[in-house]
């Protein structure tokens, strides 16, 4: 989800008119409407965002629906009020930041920063994670997010002592590491489920400070550069269901010309509807329809729209994961050749893989939600921590295996989406002084 969320509706609580002539109301309102927002967080991380409706809201408030529509219009008004309290919560934290220097009291700064935004997320956590569900289907939602993100861009940029980028360049490295961060705690969460005491969280919060202030000020061993404090994570393997998805993409169906067509077009059109729409969103009639085919030719190949998705998730791991293979070494990338041959595969990467990046993050949204998933959904973010632990191993310095979580992060937001030139020059430069400490 994008790290950016929207105002919301700031100032004193009203009642939406026409139910009551006043519309202000005092500490009862107040209370009233909190308990409706706390409700609604409770059920959006328990059903996530389409499955929340406003019958199960107000059952868990204990109130009417005609109390709720005296607050809200609706569940997608929930939601950015939701939001509007995280987007200011995050503000006043970076508002809260000191002067963010290259020594030891600039990395406590920028540790007590990532901190409180732990604290948020941990609070808010179901707005973080359904957010990019509720952008698909809220413009309101999209346009608020990138009025904030700007605003969080320019805050972090005032707060830098010292940096040795002009602001064109550092912008889009400061919004980057702004979206590496809630990613990286999504993915911790998932992977604390399956390993619950690997993934401490002063251990991420710690490497996700060094990555930050290496980024900012480059490699100070005295600094930004910590020694693990526990064991390695373990190595998480797929459940059943993943494992039959794997054993199923390796094999090639013997079919006919015309029937290796209809495979390949409900594929592709499986993968860009489930990106565009979300998986909740997404139905058979949606796939078929994108395809040019018939429910009956879906449902030869497929048993239901969770196999496919596990199926087109599993395909997406695959061509990601031989991208990632690419990635040049550590050693490799020393002086100017290394230094393009990075550039060079990220260009690539994102070109090539944006579109399966994005259906992996698919599925591991779903997972967020559904308890059933998170194991497979954990052991395929282990997989890449694992391939990121054997890209950093080579530098010998800090925490490899927490750091490899940021790294996987980082790589899953930038290849999200079609990136410009500018941000791919920014992903670069995380990865050269944020974690190879260049």
């Amino acid at each position: 989800m994008p790290p950016h969320l929207p105002d919301g509706e700031p100032g004193s609580v009203v009642r939406r008119p026409p139910f009551s002539g006043n519309p202000q109301v005092g500490a009862r309102g107040q209370r009233t409407q909190q308990r409706i927002l706390d409700a609604a967080l409770r059920v959006f991380g328990e059903e996530g965002y389409h499955q929340c409706d406003i019958d199960r809201i107000t059952k868990v408030a204990g109130s009417s629906r005609a109390t709720f529509y005296q607050y809200f219009a609706g569940k997608e008004d929930v939601f950015r009020h939701l939001a509007g309290q995280v987007a200011r919560q995050l503000s006043a934290s970076i508002e809260a930041l000191g002067p963010v220097t290259a020594d030891a009291g600039g990395w406590a700064a920028t540790r007590a920063w990532i901190t409180r935004y732990t604290d948020i997320y941990e609070r808010y956590e179901p707005v973080f994670q359904t957010f990019q569900a509720a952008a698909e289907s809220d413009e309101a939602v999209v346009a608020g997010s990138v009025r904030t993100g700007e605003r969080h861009v320019a805050s972090l940029r005032s707060r830098l002592a010292t940096t040795t980028l002009p602001p064109r360049q550092l912008d889009p490295v400061i919004m980057l590491l702004l979206e590496c961060l809630p990613r990286t705690l999504d993915d911790a969460a998932i992977l604390r489920s399956a390993a619950p005491d690997a993934y401490p969280k002063e251990r991420v919060e710690g490497a996700l400070t060094d990555v930050v202030h290496r980024t900012l000020f480059g490699l100070e061993a005295g600094v930004n550069v910590h020694s693990p404090t526990d064991a390695a994570p373990p190595t998480l393997e797929f459940g059943p269901a993943m494992q039959e998805a794997l054993r199923r993409s390796e094999a090639t169906p013997e079919l006919n010309a015309a029937g290796r067509r209809t495979f390949k077009a409900l594929t592709q059109a499986g993968r860009d509807v489930f990106v565009t729409r979300g998986y909740h969103r997404t139905r058979v009639d949606d796939i078929v329809r994108v395809a040019g085919m018939s429910h009956g030719a879906f449902y030869r190949y497929f048993q239901s729209k969770d196999e496919f998705a596990h199926l087109l998730a599993v395909r997406a791991i695959r061509m990601v994961s031989t991208a990632l293979t690419d990635i040049p070494a550590v050693g490799a990338s020393d002086g100017s050749t290394g230094t393009a041959a990075l550039r060079r595969w990220l260009r690539r990467y994102n070109a090539a893989h944006a579109t399966e990046a994005a259906m992996i993050r698919v599925w591991v949204d779903v997972a967020l939600q559904d308890p059933t998933m998170r194991a497979d959904s954990a052991a395929a973010i282990d997989w890449g921590r694992r391939r990121m632990v054997r890209f950093l191993q080579p530098r010998d310095f800090g925490d490899v295996d927490m750091e490899a979580v940021v790294m996987v992060a980082l790589l899953g937001a930038f290849g999200a989406r079609e990136r410009s030139a500018a941000t791919i020059e920014a992903a670069a430069h995380i990865v050269e002084r944020g974690f190879q400490g260049r």
